[in-house]
């Protein structure tokens, strides 16, 4: 790999450590866990988009069993962070709805973070902006194909490299 690639590996590391920190210690505070936080990301994201979020979706999303993503949810209701809400026109299908109490401590938590990254962005030119977006939106789902979760563990690894092992020698 060219050594500007390589670098821009580590500094992708380098973002995740430092929003898992983040991310780690914003839930510290709230007395949640990591997983709360981000099931409350993706109800929020869903809402805020008007395409409201199913439990069995967000279990998907977080790669959770139906058994943990349900034991999570009732968590985030009993603490007031979510509501179920059901269908008018399924009254089978159930949804998923943050609180304004949520999205208080959420915004509590993650304005400090967004003002810095929106600080970093105001030295760029909106056309820079699009390609690093268009960068991370690619990266982003390169990672999660590339994810052991998402591969049949018996496939062949995606490199090269021989499986553990496995010789070298024809």
């Amino acid at each position: 790999m060219n050594p500007v690639r390589w670098e821009v590996v580590r500094l992708l590391q380098d973002v995740t450590v430092a929003s898992d920190r983040y991310v780690d210690a914003a839930a510290r505070l709230e007395g949640l866990h990591r997983t709360d936080l981000h099931a409350l990301s993706a109800v929020v994201r869903h809402q805020d988009a008007n395409e409201p979020l199913t439990i069995s979706a967000l279990a998907q999303r977080l790669d959770l069993s139906a058994p943990a993503t349900t034991a999570l949810v009732d968590r985030m209701e009993r603490n007031g962070h979510v509501e179920r809400q059901r269908s008018e026109r399924d009254r089978r299908r159930v949804t998923l709805a943050s609180t304004e109490s949520a999205r208080s401590a959420g915004a509590r938590l993650f304005a400090p973070l967004g003002r810095a990254v929106s600080e970093v962005a105001e030295r760029y030119t909106d056309e820079e902006l699009a390609l690093v977006a268009r960068f991370l939106d690619e990266a982003a789902e390169a990672i999660t194909a590339a994810g052991p979760i998402h591969r049949d563990p018996r496939a062949a690894p995606p490199t090269s490299a021989p499986a553990v092992g496995q010789s070298t020698e024809p």
